[in-house]
C-alpha cells in the first residue's frame, strides 16, 4: 500500500507528512524528517527508519505494526530506538514485545519503552520535543504536540556587537530568549470533548484530527465509542488557527470517494487555512 505525503509548510520549513488512517483498519503517520513515527497501525516498510515511535492508545488499529517496526529494527542493525506509551498500557505493550521476540526465536528488540502521562514531555532533539496530553476516547489515548524551539537574541541586546554580546555570554549572561513554536498536534483518536477541554492544543500550525463519520445517522455511533462527527468538527472550525488541518480516521462505512467529496463541499467553505487529509482504502 502506498502511504499519502503532504508536503506542509510550516515555520520550521517544509514538513514531510506521509501516512493513511482508517478507523477500525489502520493509523499510520510519519515525520521522516525527524525520524518520528505516531502510531504504528500497520506494518509498513517505511516505519522502521524512526528512532522514535509513539503509541497514542492500546487499539489494534493503531499498534498492529508494532511487532514489525520493532523486529525490522532489530534484523537491520538498526540503532536502538525508543517507544513512547501511555502509562496505563506501558506493562501490556512491554509484554507484547518480549512475546514477539520469543516467537521470532531471537534475542530482545532493542526498543526502550517509556511511560508518559498528560502533561509529561519528551525531548526528541535537541531543539525539538514531545508533549502529551489526554484526548476524549473511551480508553486511555494521549495526543502528541511537536514544539520546536529557537533561541532568539534578547530584544534589549539588539545594540550590541558581536563581540560584546560573546563578552556577555562568557560571563554567564542570559543573552538569548526560548522562543517556543507548536508545528504539530496530532490528536489521535477523540470524540469533540477535546475541542472544548484543550483549544489550546488546535493552535498548532499542523493539525491532525480525526473526522470519522459523516452521515446523520451514525452520531449516536460516534459518541458511543469516542470519535468526532462531522456534525461535531464544523461548528468548532472557524475558531481554529492552525495553517494546516488534516483530517485521518474516515469510517469505512463511507467509501474514500465519498469522503474526498464531503470534505471539499462541507468542510473546505469553512476553514480559512489550507485542509488535507490522510484517509486511505488499504489493501
Amino acid at each position: 500500500m502506498t502511504l499519502r505525503q503532504l508536503q506542509l509548510q510550516t515555520s520550521w520549513g517544509n514538513l514531510r507528512l506521509v501516512g493513511g488512517s482508517r478507523a477500525g483498519e489502520s493509523t499510520v503517520i510519519l515525520l521522516p524528517q525527524l525520524h518520528l513515527g505516531l502510531d504504528p497501525g500497520r506494518a509498513h516498510r517505511a516505519a522502521p527508519p524512526m528512532r522514535t515511535m509513539v503509541l497514542s492508545h492500546g487499539h489494534m488499529d493503531h499498534l498492529g505494526g508494532l511487532g514489525y517496526w520493532a523486529s525490522q529494527r532489530y534484523l537491520n542493525s538498526m540503532p536502538p530506538a525508543t517507544l513512547i506509551v501511555p502509562e496505563p498500557i506501558v506493562g501490556d505493550v512491554r509484554s507484547l514485545l518480549e512475546l514477539s521476540a520469543r516467537l521470532e526465536g531471537g534475542q530482545p528488540y532493542r526498543v526502550t519503552v517509556v511511560p508518559v502521562s498528560e502533561g509529561d514531555h519528551h525531548q526528541l532533539r535537541r531543539d525539538m520535543d514531545l508533549r502529551f496530553f489526554a484526548t476524549d476516547h473511551w480508553v486511555p489515548t494521549l495526543g502528541t504536540q511537536v514544539i520546536w524551539h529557537k533561541h532568539r537574541l534578547r530584544p534589549e541586546l539588539a545594540h550590541l556587537s558581536e563581540p560584546e554580546i560573546a563578552e556577555r555570554r562568557r560571563a554567564g549572561d542570559e543573552v538569548t530568549l526560548d522562543v517556543r513554536n507548536d508545528i504539530l498536534t496530532y490528536c489521535a483518536d477523540s470524540g469533540p470533548g477535546l475541542l472544548d477541554a484543550r483549544p489550546d492544543v488546535f493552535d498548532a500550525e499542523v493539525v491532525l484530527v480525526e473526522c470519522s463519520f459523516f452521515r446523520p445517522a451514525d452520531r449516536d455511533r460516534a459518541a458511543r465509542y469516542g470519535h468526532t462527527h462531522l456534525a461535531d468538527l464544523l461548528p468548532q472550525l472557524k475558531n481554529l488557527k492552525c495553517r494546516h488541518l488534516v483530517l485521518l480516521h474516515a469510517s469505512r462505512r463511507h467509501r474514500l470517494r465519498e469522503v474526498e467529496a464531503i470534505i471539499d463541499e462541507e468542510v473546505r467553505p469553512h476553514f480559512a487555512g489550507e485542509l488535507h487529509h490522510l484517509n486511505v482504502d488499504w489493501d
